[in-house]
């Protein structure tokens, strides 16, 4: 072998090594990489569990005050409505009364002479 054929197969095998070189090391930083954004997901992953958790609690604790809301508005119906019409009839009677005395004293002015 010539020695200018040793020169060129050394200076390949040195790029060769730097190239080798230098994909380990982006290798070395993508494995990092990959390893940050797994802990960064794994971490995403424990709070939407979390966040999952708490909208479970809500969600029973909103149908719990709907429940209780329903019951509260049937107890009120119940009691409210039955008073409200007592109240209306009772309203209509006196208006009714009232109308029956007005429209005497109006009758027995008319035909009180001056």
């Amino acid at each position: 072998m010539k020695p200018a054929d040793l020169l060129n197969a050394w200076r390949d095998a040195v790029r060769a090594a730097e190239l080798a070189e230098r994909l380990a090391s982006i290798a070395v930083q993508a494995a990092e990489d990959a390893e940050e954004r797994a802990l960064v997901a794994a971490e995403i992953a424990a709070l939407a569990e979390q966040a999952a958790a708490a909208a479970a609690r809500t969600a029973a604790r909103a149908d719990a005050f709907a429940a209780e809301a329903a019951e509260l508005a049937k107890a009120l119906r119940d009691e409210t409505v039955p008073e409200a019409q007592r109240t209306a009839t009772s309203a209509d009677a006196l208006e009714l009364s009232a109308r029956t005395a007005y429209n005497g004293a109006d009758a027995s002015k008319r035909t009180r002479p001056n």
